[in-house]
């Protein structure tokens, strides 16, 4: 069997907008804009850009005589998804945004790792090894999961 290095992609996944996400900074950033576009406040007239880090810094991109609605709604939505928010001035765009303390990336899958099974040895795909770590497969392929819950599942039945 010949066994290839698959290279993963970027450590953080992507973003909406399909841009790589290579650091904890720029997952932290998408967060933010996620955030924000559940709560409107990203449109085709308007948005929100995120620069920084702890803090970052959420500039309001909106019309003059809508920009303190357009502040409040940012800063209403980051404290509610448990954001800190800081405005940084009276007529200044921007907030000073710093994460939830508890905020840690779903799936960090290291770049160009190549992962066996700790059952049967064999290599996992891309998509097995992630989901080895976001679901608790305890380092098994797809095949050796599914051995596994059939197992459980017979145990459960004759119990």
């Amino acid at each position: 069997m010949v066994v290839t290095i698959q290279e993963l992609g970027p450590d953080y996944g992507y973003a909406v907008d399909a841009r790589p996400l290579w650091n904890e900074r720029d997952w932290a950033a998408e967060q933010i804009r996620i955030v924000l576009r559940r709560a409107g406040c990203s449109s085709a007239r308007a948005g929100c850009a995120v620069d920084g880090q702890d803090p970052y810094l959420v500039a309001v991109r909106d019309p003059a005589d809508r920009l303190p609605h357009a502040l409040a709604d940012a800063a209403a939505a980051l404290i509610g998804a448990g954001y800190l928010v800081e405005h940084v001035g009276y007529h200044d765009r921007t907030l000073r945004v710093w994460p939830p303390v508890d905020q840690i990336p779903v799936v960090a899958v290291a770049r160009g790792m190549l992962r066996h099974c700790r059952w049967c040895g064999e290599a996992m795909t891309a998509v097995e090894a992630a989901a080895s770590v976001a679901y608790g497969w305890s380092g098994r392929c797809a095949d050796c999961q599914a051995e596994h819950l059939a197992q459980l599942t017979t145990t459960d039945e004759h119990a």
